[in-house]
């Protein structure tokens, strides 16, 4: 080979973004062009350097990726959209303090990568987003994760529960504990409703809270400082709603259920 494996596949974004395209199947330069928004001229380089170094080859008149190639595309591709989301979104990233995360959910931020920030005016502070009261309104099944106390979650999430959505909550303890004390009966009748699961977690959170309502997904992480500063990670991608489901279900090994 005339070059590295790293620097054929990650210093061209056209060779990153072709490789990436032919992970789905065999595909002929027309369909290439199409996609990847490129022209003949343009893309047939990138695709006789791939072909020369055995990472693509070409049946027909289409291309697809040799054996070696999808090995190389399938351990790459996570570093790929791990780039893209910190790309799209560095200064709020680079502020976050992540290491309160599991190793493996770290290692699969690039399932966020279809995210959005958003930073409230000082008018809105604490207010919930817009995008997070809609998909509540709508969806039948809510999964959460806070650890801190916040009037309108709590009193939006009995909301639900009444109207027959199925919730389930990490709770840390002290979050747990100002509920009941704050609500009494009336927390005692939402945390005991069939259509709720509450689960109490000792310890501290991995995040400042989480929602995931249909289609719809919110994230709240500290500062670098470890102080909330309000801002929040949104999105409506299958992966990033999927990243905070699995996250919940790690959670909930180390919490316990409410019965």
């Amino acid at each position: 080979m005339g070059v590295s494996i790293i620097e054929l596949v990650c210093r061209s974004e056209k060779r990153k973004n072709l490789l990436v395209y032919l992970k789905d199947g065999p595909r002929n330069l027309a369909a290439i062009n199409k996609a990847l928004d490129v022209t003949s001229t343009g893309v047939l380089p990138q695709i006789k350097l791939l072909k020369d170094n055995d990472i693509v080859i070409q049946k027909d008149d289409e291309y697809e990726l040799s054996i070696f190639g999808n090995i190389v595309v399938q351990k790459m591709l996570p570093i790929f959209k791990l780039t893209r989301t910190l790309e799209k979104n560095p200064e709020y990233w680079f502020s976050r303090d992540i290491s309160t995360l599991p190793m493996q959910f770290m290692e699969r931020l690039g399932d966020l990568e279809d995210s959005e920030v958003i930073e409230p005016d000082i008018n809105s502070l604490f207010d919930p987003p817009q995008e997070l009261i809609d998909y509540l309104f709508v969806s039948r099944h809510v999964t959460a994760i806070t650890s801190y106390f916040h009037p309108y979650y709590v009193n939006h999430f009995m909301g639900l529960a009444k109207k027959g959505v199925e919730i389930n909550l990490i709770f840390s303890n002290d979050v747990y504990e100002r509920i009941a004390e704050d609500y009494g009966e009336e927390a005692e009748f939402f945390f005991g409703r069939g259509n709720t699961n509450i689960y109490i977690h000792e310890e501290d959170l991995p995040v400042v809270s989480m929602v995931c309502a249909e289609g719809f997904f919110l994230l709240s992480l500290l500062n670098q400082k470890g102080i909330y500063d309000h801002n929040k990670l949104i999105s409506i991608s299958e992966e990033a709603v999927k990243w905070g489901h699995d996250l919940f279900e790690y959670c909930c090994f180390d919490s316990q259920k409410k019965e």
